[in-house]
């Protein structure tokens, strides 16, 4: 029996649908998370489950029984929400606040009992706030009373939680805080959260719930919904997504495209190394192209301008031959681009993967760039580097120095730019 089961459901704010067909459960000790743009129902989907809004139709079963079914009191003691607003009007103090999650379990004219004092502590406690339980809520942080509301939620000993952007006003440090208490406390309880950072749902949800225009767009692992088309298509956006070296989970990287100057919405990845890319990447990336480079060791000058910049790059560690982990970065980039320049950079038996993986893109506009008539590639595989330019030469391969040529090659509607991946 799963602790949410939603089937067909529909829900309307007057003549305007805003949720239609939702269909999904959620199993016992996980965290799903819910993903969407703006305004594709994502805090109405959790406002039906928690019965503030009325659907149109379908089921929502809470342990195989009935919403509806449910008392009041019953089921708060079921589930407890913690919203996005974290104001809280009164004076109380931060105990008060988390007694209030034992309302559901007090009568109407009795006293908290030594076990709800026991559970509030407890909940403070797992929550970071009970160094806290004398002070006013107006007297803390935002990030300490977004704790306090979680110890609230958790004093109810709720089986499901909901959260609704919980963390969304919160700096990075105190977003990892909660969501780590949150983690830890999934193994007694289901949560089911809103999400706005694709990347902290990724790292912390073991599946995703991806809502487009009302539906369910896509369900299931974060590597199985967080995938490059998807997010095109639902967010309309170009992205990057990887898998992170520590975790194994994917991480999401925008390209971000310009719609001013003479890049427009170009993108171009730069095969580079040895500090012969810096300055081209700098000029792109002004220019508003949207760019990406690699790969490159961690160390070389061109990565540190890189991560300088924002452009996403794929690298490797120092003294470090490139793995297929990595080539497979660089192909998922090569895909996503309209151009590609390659540099006047040395070339070893380290780095030679970066000019071979080229001869798998035949009709892929390629550019070989120099700064100026002095800058010559140095080959130091025995020639196989130097086979590898005059193939790709051969199969049109442009070359060109300086910046104000290479722009001015780059700028011309639709000239070296093949807009099919």
């Amino acid at each position: 029996m799963k602790p949410i089961e939603i089937i067909d459901i529909d829900v309307s704010y007057g003549a305007k649908k805003i949720l239609e067909a939702i269909t999904f459960n959620a199993d016992a000790s996980e965290i799903l998370g819910i993903v969407g743009p703006n305004g594709s129902g994502k805090t109405t989907l959790l406002k039906a489950m928690s019965r503030v809004v009325a659907r149109d139709n379908g089921d929502i079963r809470l342990e195989g029984r009935d919403l509806d079914s449910f008392e009041h009191r019953e089921l708060a003691r079921r589930v407890a929400v913690v919203p996005q607003d974290i104001s809280i009007g009164f004076d109380y103090s931060v105990r008060d606040v988390v007694m209030m999650g034992r309302h559901p379990y007090i009568g109407r004219f009795a006293s908290e009992t030594a076990q709800d004092m026991e559970i509030c502590d407890r909940a403070m406690r797992l929550a970071n706030v009970a160094h806290l339980a004398g002070t006013s809520v107006r007297d803390i942080s935002g990030g300490e009373r977004q704790r306090v509301l979680i110890a609230r939620a958790l004093a109810q000993e709720p089986k499901i939680l909901l959260l609704d952007e919980a963390t969304s006003n919160l700096d990075v440090s105190h977003q990892v805080e909660i969501l780590n208490i949150i983690r830890d406390l999934a193994e007694e309880i289901t949560v089911v959260s809103v999400f706005h950072d694709l990347n902290l749902a990724a790292h912390y949800c073991d599946r995703l719930l991806l809502l487009k225009d009302r539906r369910v767009y896509a369900l299931g692992t974060p590597s199985e919904v967080l995938t490059r088309e998807k997010i095109r298509e639902v967010f309309g956006m170009e992205v990057l997504v990887k898998s992170h070296p520590l975790t194994g989970r994917p991480y999401v990287l925008p390209v971000y495209m310009h719609q001013s100057g003479s890049g427009g919405n170009r993108r171009v990845h730069v095969v580079c190394g040895g500090g012969t890319g810096s300055d081209i990447l700098h000029l792109l990336h002004t220019a508003g192209f949207a760019v990406t480079c690699g790969i490159l060791n961690v160390l070389d000058t061109d990565y540190g301008t890189a991560m300088h910049l924002g452009i996403p790059c794929v690298a490797e560690p120092p003294f470090h031959n490139i793995t297929p982990k990595s080539l497979a970065g660089l192909r998922e980039c090569l895909d996503g681009a309209d151009t590609v320049i390659v540099t006047a950079m040395p070339i070893g038996k380290g780095n030679l993967d970066n000019l071979q993986v080229l001869l798998d893109y035949p009709k892929k506009p390629i550019i070989f760039y120099a700064r100026d008539h002095t800058a010559r590639m140095e080959d130091f595989t025995g020639g196989e580097a130097w086979a590898v330019l005059t193939n790709l030469e051969a199969r049109g391969a442009h070359r060109i120095e300086g910046a104000a040529e290479l722009l001015a090659y780059l700028s011309r509607d639709g000239s070296g730019c093949d807009r099919t991946p």
